[in-house]
């Protein structure tokens, strides 16, 4: 059985990583942290290599199945990373996991990330082999009656106090974004490195910080964009780009929000009601007129173009491609942004 990723410890990796470990759902948080920590641990292990697979490319099966039966170049222990594109898989590459399953070389370690899987991929027996050695993950949003408890569990963690009116102030500002709650801790131990020697965080600090990180979050940025702000979309993408604002970081966030209106656009068209679509997916309360507006200005044609940039910036954030990674996020920006796209 697949484990859930807020009751994921990571002391099941101290004694080594697993061979083959999936971490799939729909929250970039969840496989963001237990991605870098899977790394960390490997890098402790004596893992020193590392191996970036995508499965968009042609030759993935091929490429799987020679890292199963290759020795690790001058005998360094390698880790390898799978990352899924797509809610389904092909036969041929199932296969090949199915063979790294059977028999995984001692040398290296899987990762397998990606989107939520289909129900016929669940079912599939590479996925039913990772389940019964309870090597996957679930890394799926949470809802919003669990983000407070979370919250909660996720300040402990980070050995974090803050008073009543600091946390609701935190709550209050993130409203879901597990992300952002990160981004904000982040901020919090540049300013007050000592944090794990228990001072209590008090409302003016976290006010301080919210108002620093106000104009330079990922989703500030996208709700600009999701907004038809096109100025100022530019320009806070031009700084963050200029803050050293990882490019994969937010091209995750837009791909999550890319396939809500996607699903939201396509149930639509086929006459669900909007209100059911809205509730079954989940969407705050605060942000559902945004949504609303989105999908009226944007047709189903329009957000697949949208993904296809979205799948061509991520090949070029893995160097496939030599156009700058921010130049391609831009134009998926103002693609959100009903602005006619360059590409």
């Amino acid at each position: 059985m697949a484990i859930k990723a807020t009751e994921f410890k990571d002391s099941g990796w101290n004694s080594g990583l697993w061979p083959v470990t999936a971490i799939i759902g729909d929250e970039v948080f969840f496989i963001t942290k237990l991605g870098d920590l899977w790394r960390k641990k490997g890098r402790n292990q004596g893992y020193t290599d590392r191996k970036v697979l995508d499965q968009a490319e042609s030759d993935i099966s091929n490429r799987v199945l020679n890292e199963v039966n290759a020795l690790s170049l001058f005998s360094d222990c390698l880790l390898v990373e799978l990352k899924l594109t797509k809610p389904t898989l092909d036969n041929s590459l199932r296969e090949a996991l199915i063979r790294w399953l059977d028999n995984p070389p001692d040398d290296k370690r899987l990762l397998i990330t990606g989107p939520k899987l289909g129900k016929n991929e669940i079912s599939s027996e590479w996925y039913k082999i990772l389940n019964q050695t309870h090597a996957a993950i679930e890394a799926n949003s949470i809802s919003s009656h669990q983000f407070s408890k979370w919250l909660d569990d996720e300040l402990k963690d980070q050995h974090i106090s803050m008073n009543a009116d600091a946390r609701s102030a935190l709550q209050t500002h993130t409203h879901g974004n597990l992300l952002a709650v990160g981004q904000v801790i982040e901020r919090l131990r540049m300013i007050q490195p000592d944090l794990a020697k228990g001072s209590m965080i008090s409302l003016d600090l976290i006010l301080e910080v919210l108002t620093l990180s106000s104009n330079y979050t990922v989703y500030d940025l996208i709700d600009l964009a999701l907004k038809g702000e096109i100025a100022d979309t530019n320009r806070i993408a031009d700084l963050l780009n200029w803050e050293g604002v990882q490019a994969t970081t937010v091209l995750w966030a837009i791909s999550r929000e890319l396939d809500i209106l996607l699903q939201m656009r396509f149930r639509m068209d086929h006459g669900e009601p909007v209100n059911h679509v809205i509730n079954s997916l989940r969407i705050w309360r605060i942000r559902e007129n945004l949504m609303r507006r989105v999908v009226d200005r944007l047709n189903l044609t329009q957000l697949r173009k949208i993904l296809r940039l979205c799948h061509d910036t991520d090949r070029s954030i893995k160097s496939v491609s030599k156009e700058p990674a921010w130049s391609m996020i831009k134009d998926i920006l103002l693609g959100l942004a009903g602005h006619p796209m360059s590409r």
